[in-house]
Order: structure tokens, then sequence, then C-alpha cells
């Protein structure tokens, strides 16, 4: 509700003026009490504001002698900013400076943050108006902090506006680029901006426009105009959009495109002709007598300067008029024609003296003197240029002085502010010092009363603690001996439970190779024959008495071999069977894993028609681990790929289906990885979280236990990896183990 009164009275008074005659609403206020009386004054006030700052500056005086009588602390607050207004408006910068300051502290004490905002805008103005754009800045990006900590894109998009203009002011284009270019990136940021919107969107564009201009980014600047213009078409605004070409004529003229230029030009000098828009067509015809010149056109552009000039004079614009003269000057110092060059620029003078445009003459001035150091007649050269010299230092002495003196003002002005808050808290302090030595001297007799009572009952609340001290030491000790003997309990159940997982790692692995027996016999059966045979054909040849030396020794290194062969195969199967220690680490190479897994099953899968697709890398680089344990990690889904495409052999039975087990190794370069990946049934999804539970199984009863992939998935962790899976039902399943490199 504040909110809403607020912008009723400072944003909407000449909406509320157009609806309600302002005798009307004096008479209403006079008839009203309370808060009702002090909206109305205000409102009348800001109605005022403008067309009769005085009488503005007696309402706001008067609400505000009214809101602090009645402790109404908001509108005292806002009659402050209503002063503020009108002695802004009345040329009054120091009072609206003061009274914008008042607003300021109020607010800030009663920590209104929205009206803080428009008190801090308005010191901006007031110090902009005086140009310390510095100090205007500084209250503007104080308003915006506040703004973005209130979510306002609106005012946020007010506050960067105001904050670029005053940096074209002091030709800070990068600033002015920073605080643009963020009124459009708040405006993109809406899908849906109305016709205000996409108005303040071509704003910002055209003032983007000028940025690049000035920075030197001719594109970028003819880019940003382009853009503006058609905005300005959507939103059916042909004057803008007029405007608009002229800059995207200019844009053209730096870049040295005059045609380009010249048809811009002259399609705004049209619109103006039609609209019989004289004012701006002097400004046109001036900007195409430049293209002409530049093209060395030269009576082209005296005919288009005398024509801004005729137009100049139908309207009574004297600074245009000089500016016409002068640039006739120039064409015609341009044909070597000085007189002639030197009489336009004698009535430029006497134009530019009559009606007191001292700047207009110091150009002229400038010219006088060029225009002679052409002709060679330095003396009047060097007696023009001291003319332009001292008019130049005259005009900026003057503004050099009004400025410095605004700014002692206003400084001084802001100093006095400050020393009267000093002032007000310290008779503040003081008060509070006076009244902190009455309490403290209740507080003391306070104290002495409680340090009685406290050391009358000190001695009866020691032995009572010395009991309760007694009787926590011995609740403490028994404490002690219980956790001791928890301790110890807990031990022996952590052992037991170490000795458990040992146990079911070591079934696990035995069932694993209950189920790879067959395999391993068929393993050992290969030698067996290669020996077998090797006897057989000794015996022969030593029946025939038909053999030699070398053919014995072939056949007994053949037969050695072989029994090398079983003695290896038995052994690792010895070795892999027995119970490990935990801690057998060592490097291990996966591709020896993978190698050693494959030569207690493939013979076996072979057997039963699963084909093996084995791409190991070439190099691999070792991980620290249990060579057996990671071998039992293989076997495990060796084992369950097999069961899952035989289960989808039996299911589809189907004679062309080819049972199918990848297996590939790889590295990057932190990790070690082995996929196993089979083409069988696939694990359904609402399964596929619990796969690694202790005895969680898909399979029959006397098919497994579910603890293989539980086992599989400890013994990855405990070497820092990772094991995952990706399954589609009925087409395939893929474990992926991650390792750490050593």
């Amino acid at each position: 509700m504040r909110l809403a009164n607020l912008l009723i009275i400072l944003f909407l008074p000449l909406c509320s003026a157009g609806q309600v005659s302002v005798d009307s609403l004096e008479r209403l206020m006079n008839q009203a009490q309370g808060e009702e009386q002090l909206n109305l004054m205000i409102r009348i006030g800001n109605i005022y504001s403008k067309s009769d700052p005085e009488k503005s500056l007696e309402y706001g005086l008067k609400a505000a002698f009214i809101a602090k009588r009645v402790g109404n602390q908001l509108y005292e607050g806002q009659a402050l900013l209503l002063m503020g207004l009108s002695s802004l408006n009345s040329g009054q910068q120091e009072n609206a400076l003061r009274y914008y300051n008042r607003a300021l502290t109020h607010f800030e004490k009663a920590n209104q943050s929205e009206e803080q905002i428009i008190a801090l805008d308005g010191i901006s103005r007031v110090y902009s108006l005086a140009r310390n754009y510095e100090l205007a800045t500084r209250y503007l990006e104080r308003a915006l902090d506040i703004s973005k900590q209130l979510n306002k894109p609106k005012q946020q998009i007010e506050l960067h506006q105001r904050i670029g203009d005053i940096a074209l002011e002091q030709k800070n284009y990068s600033l002015a680029f920073n605080e643009f270019s963020m009124v459009l990136s708040i405006l993109e940021s809406n899908s849906r901006l109305d016709a205000a919107g996409l108005k303040q969107k071509a704003k910002s564009l055209r003032q983007l426009g000028y940025v690049y201009r000035n920075l030197g980014q001719f594109d970028e600047s003819l880019t940003a105009y382009r853009n503006a213009s058609k905005i300005d078409e959507q939103l059916q605004l042909p004057a803008q959009q007029m405007k608009d070409n002229a800059e995207i004529a200019f844009s053209f003229f730096l870049m040295q495109k005059y045609d380009s230029a010249l048809v811009h030009y002259n399609r705004v000098l049209g619109f103006y002709q039609l609209q019989n828009d004289s004012v701006s067509m002097i400004g046109i015809l001036r900007s195409i007598g430049d293209v002409f010149f530049e093209l060395e056109q030269y009576r082209q552009a005296v005919a288009s300067y005398n024509q801004s000039f005729s137009i100049a004079q139908l309207v009574g614009n004297v600074q245009e008029q000089v500016a016409s003269l002068v640039n006739i000057s120039r064409c015609y110092s341009a044909f070597n024609d000085y007189p002639s060059s030197k009489d336009y620029l004698n009535k430029a003078l006497e134009l530019a003296t009559r009606e007191n445009l001292t700047n207009s003459a110091a150009d002229v001035y400038m010219y006088l003197s060029q225009v002679n150091e052409a002709e060679g007649k330095h003396v009047q050269a060097l007696d023009y240029y001291k003319m332009w010299a001292e008019l130049r230092d005259s005009i900026y002495s003057e503004e050099s002085g009004q400025k410095l003196a605004r700014m002692q003002i206003l400084y001084e002005i802001t100093q006095k502010e400050r020393e009267n808050e000093i002032l007000k808290q310290n008779s503040e302090i003081q008060d509070l010092q006076l009244t902190k030595t009455r309490y403290q001297r209740l507080v003391f007799i306070a104290i002495a009363l409680s340090l009685f009572i406290l050391l009358v009952f000190f001695a009866l609340y020691f032995s009572f603690k010395q009991r309760e001290f007694i009787k926590q030491k011995e609740t403490e000790l028994r404490i002690v001996e219980l956790n001791k003997e928890l301790e110890k309990r807990m031990i022996s159940e952590i052992k037991k439970q170490e000795k458990q997982q040992h146990l079911l790692a070591q079934k696990s692995k035995l069932e694993s190779l209950g189920t790879l027996a067959a395999g391993i016999a068929h393993e050992i059966n290969q030698p067996l024959g290669g020996i077998s045979m090797g006897l057989d054909n000794i015996l022969i040849k030593l029946d025939e008495k038909n053999y030699t030396e070398t053919y014995l020794k072939e056949k007994m290194n053949l037969i050695f071999n072989n029994v090398d062969r079983i003695k290896r195969i038995i052994d690792h199967v010895r070795t892999f069977s027995r119970t490990q220690k935990p801690s057998s680490f060592e490097r291990v190479n996966i591709n020896e894993v993978v190698s050693n897994s494959l030569s207690m099953v493939s013979t076996q899968f072979r057997n039963q028609g699963v084909e093996f697709d084995v791409q190991l890398a070439p190099t691999m680089d070792q991980v620290i681990g249990d060579k057996f344990k990671l071998e039992q990690v293989v076997l495990n889904l060796l084992n369950n790929a097999k069961f899952a495409v035989d289960e989808k052999a039996e299911r589809i039975n189907n004679p062309s289906f080819i049972k199918k087990i990848y297996i590939n190794t790889w590295t990057d370069q932190s990790n070690v990885f082995l996929t196993v990946k089979d083409n069988g049934i696939g694990i359904k999804p609402k399964d596929v979280e619990k796969i690694f539970d202790p005895f969680f199984t898909t399979k029959k009863a006397d098919k497994g236990t579910g603890l293989g992939l539980s086992i599989s998935y400890s013994i990855i962790k405990d070497l820092l990896g990772e094991i995952r899976v990706e399954s589609k039902e009925d087409e395939f399943t893929r474990f992926e183990i991650v390792i750490p490199k050593t």
C-alpha cells in the first residue's frame, strides 16, 4: 500500500491533474484529515512542481510540518522529496541537494529501500546539473545496488540508462557501452516486450550505435542503427525511423561509402519535404553538402549548403545560418577562390557576433586564420588565430569558473549536512550517556543484592555439587568399564564378520570352479592327448627300429612341453582355489588376468557353442591388486554372461542365434578399463539396482547363490575402482570395470 501511494504521489501527478482539477483536489484537501490530507497535499504539490515550483515548495513544507507533528515518517520523507523536486525545478540546486540528503537520511533510518532509490536519483540529478558527473554516477550506482536487491528490472533499466547518459556527457564511451549493453541484456531477457519496452530497446540500440561510432567501430554502429530502425518500423514510428536512417547515412559517410550515404540522406530529405518539416531539412541538406564536399563535387555541395542557409533564414535559426556560410566558405577555399571564401566567413562572423554566438564566432576566426594562411597572408592569419585563442580562453575560463562555483557550493552543502548529522548524533550520544549512568546505578544496586544472595546460597550449592561430583565420577568409571567391554565385543563381532566375508568369497570362488570343472578337464585333456600320441609314435618307431636321435629329442620335448602345460593349469587352479590373504596386493596386468581366466573356461564355453570376441589393448599399464581376486571377478562376469546367452538361446529356440561374449581392455591417462558384454537375455530395469546386493539372483536355486556380483563389487571397491552395468532386456548386458592405475 505504501509503495502504491508513493508511485501515485511521485510519478503520476500529471495524469492526476488530467483526471481531477487542482481546485477540486484543494477543496478535498481542506476537508480531509490525517493521512488523506497529507496524501492530497503532496499530490497537489507534485502537480505544481513544474508549472509553479514555489507553490509546490509551500505544499511540501506544510506537508513536512504536519507529518512531523503527527509522527508519520512515510509522508515526512515524501514531503522532503517533494521539496527537493520543487527546488530542483526552480533552479535552487543547493536547496534541492539539502532536501534530498535529508530525505535519504530519513529513509535510511526507516529502512525504506524503494524511497532511498528516489532520493539517491534526486541527488544524482542535482550533481548532474552541476556537471559533477563523478558524484552523480556514484549516487546512481548506490541506487542501482538497492534496486538489484529488490529485483526491480524496470527500475534497473532506468538507472542503467541514466548512468549511460552521464557517461556520454563525460565522453566515457566504455562505461556508456557497458550501461547500454546492460539495458539491452535486461530487455532481451523478456521474450514478450510491450510497445514501451520495444521503444526502450530501440533507444538503447541508437545509443550503442553512437558509442560504437565514437569508438571507431563503424560496422557495429551501422548494425545497431539498422536494428533500431527495424523496431521503429515495427512500431509504425516513421519520424523516428527517418532519424535512424539519417544516422545510418552518417555511418556510411564515416565509412567513406558516400553513394550509400547519399541514398539514405535523400530518402530522409524526401520524407521531411513531404512533412513540410523545414527545421529537420536544414541538418539533412548540410549533411548532403558534406557528402558532396568529400566527393570533391563542390558545386553540388554549395547548392546543398545554400538550400540549408535559405531554410535556416526562413525559420530564424542563426546558428545554422552561420554553419552553412562557413561550409560554403570551405567549398570556395577548395576552389582556391579565397576572396569569396573570406566574404562568406565575414558574413558568418557578423551574424555570430550580432547574436552573441561566442563558440560559433571562435570557429569562424579559426577558419579565417586558415584561409589567410592558405592565401599566403600570414600576418592576418596570425591575428585571426590570436582572436580565436583569446575567445576560446575566455569561454573556457567562464565555463570553468561557473562549474567550480557550483561544485564548491554543492560541496559546502554536503559538508554542512554531514556536520549537522554528526552534531545530531553527538546529542543523541549524550542523552544515551545520561540514561546509561542512571541505569548503571540501578544495576550496581541490583548486582550487590544479587551477590549477597549468591553468597548465602553458595555454601549449600558447593556442598550439593561436591556430592554430585562424586556420584558423577563413579558413574563415569562405570561407563568407561562398559565402553571397554562393548569395544571388545565390537572387535570380536567385526572379526567374525570379516571371517564370514572371506568364507563367502571362498564359497563363490569354489562355486565358480565347480561350474568350470568340465572346462578345466577339457584344458587338461588336450595336452594329455598330445602326450599319448607322442608316446605311441615313439613305440612304433622303436618297433620298426626306424628312429633317429633328433626325432626322439623332438618327441620328448613335445611331451615335456605338454606335461609343463598340464602342470601350469593345475598349479593355477590350485592357487586360484585356495584361500587368499586380504593383503596380497601386487602389480597386476589386466590383460594377463583376462588370459588366465579364459584359459580355464574357453574350451568349455566353445564346446557349448559360445563364441568369444576378445580385443585386448596391446600395451596396458599395471594396477595394484590381488591377481586371483581379479580373476574371480572376471570368471563371475563370464559365468553370468554364459548363463545369459544360454537362457536366450533356450528361450528363442532359433538355430541361427550365435551366443557371443565380447571382452575389451583399454586405458586412459588415469584408469584401466575392462568390459564384458554378452548378447543374452539382459536385465530387467527393476532389477538393475539390486544386482550387486548379496544373495540377490534371478537364477534358479540350483544355478547360483547370488554372491558372485556382490563379492565382485566388494573386490573392485577395495581397489578404489568402479563396476558399472548397462543392460537392455532381451538384447545385451555390458559390465565395465574401472581401476585406477598404479
